[in-house]
């Protein structure tokens, strides 16, 4: 290399796709910016409104843009752990948990373990619950006996919340959604682009 304070210059093949989408398809997404760097496995998705996601691999086995199309449309668990943000995972859904308490508490009543004040102290108490926006799982395992003390008295849930499977815990639900509609559909583009055959 002649350039003074240059030692070494590397280029890469960098494609970047621009996609206009339906937004009936998409959960109204109605644009993507699609970078695909062959050179480091990376690919990048820009949507608007700034939500973004990326990711790399180090030896994907295949040409990356055939092994980008199917991770997009086939393997969307997979790509979902890759790019999620899993900070949202330490707060419970309060919503989701919440259905399922109100099963238990319906399920109660009509079993007769709860009379029917009994039935509407435990709804109410469902209900607050319901609305609470931001509990860690550290705050639920604190608070879960002086919650939902009648429903523990009366042995509909356990006093030990971390053995309840019906607790859930948030999810990067616009992640989600990128996986689940937005991603197949640029499969297909970068079937396309990069003539791979079906």
């Amino acid at each position: 290399m002649s350039i003074p304070g240059v030692r070494d210059v590397e280029s890469s093949s960098i494609k970047k796709i621009k996609v206009k989408l339906d937004p009936s398809f998409t959960n109204g997404h109605d644009f993507c910016e699609l970078i695909i760097d062959e050179t480091n496995n990376r690919f990048t998705a820009i949507l608007y409104g700034g939500e973004s996601y990326t990711n790399c691999w180090g030896a994907p086995g295949v040409d990356f843009p055939k092994f980008l199309s199917n991770i997009f449309s086939n393997n969307r668990e997979y790509l979902f752990g890759k790019i999620a943000d899993y900070s949202k995972s330490d707060y419970v859904d309060t919503e989701e948990t919440a259905k399922h308490l109100k099963k238990l508490v319906l399920d109660a009543r009509r079993s007769h373990y709860l009379d029917t004040d009994e039935a509407r102290e435990a709804w109410e108490d469902v209900e607050r619950f319901e609305g609470l926006t931001s509990v860690t799982q550290e705050g639920l395992y604190d608070s879960w006996s002086r919650w939902f003390e009648l429903l523990i008295a009366k042995d509909i849930v356990s006093d030990e919340p971390w053995f309840e499977d019906f607790i859930q815990y948030k999810e990067d639900r616009k992640c989600r959604i990128f996986c689940e509609k937005v991603a197949p559909l640029l499969a297909e583009v970068i079937k396309l682009e990069y003539q791979i055959a079906a």
